[in-house]
């Protein structure tokens, strides 16, 4: 059991619990937040500012809906290179560059670690 305590607000009363599978879906298409809010029906001012609030949870599901989906295709392409096929192992690569230069960039310009 994890006695961390949890860190990310609790959810907003006005967000369907039942939907967040379905945020995590659409903002790994590459949704703007004024357009998911409309896809919800919820007012994109309201929408917004509860992404930009500290600890959002509708900003940890939009980006972990992001990361799962860039994850997923890396795993897969990892496994077609790992099969022998050239033209992923060329993607993967620069997969793997991409990570290492948008980490290498987060260390220098805002010092994260």
């Amino acid at each position: 059991m994890n006695d961390k305590p949890d860190i990310l607000k609790d959810y907003p009363d006005w967000f369907p619990l039942d939907k967040i599978a379905e945020l995590e879906s659409i903002s790994a298409i590459g949704y703007t937040l004024e357009k998911i809010a409309m896809y919800f029906d919820i007012p994109a001012d309201l929408f917004i500012h509860e992404f930009q609030t500290p600890g959002s949870r509708l900003r940890y599901h939009y980006e972990r809906g992001i990361l799962v989906n860039e994850a997923d295709e890396a795993i897969a392409t990892q496994q077609a290179a790992n099969g022998g096929n050239a033209t992923q192992a060329q993607r993967l690569d620069k997969r793997r560059y991409q990570i290492m230069f948008d980490q290498l960039k987060e260390r220098i310009i805002y010092g994260k670690e």
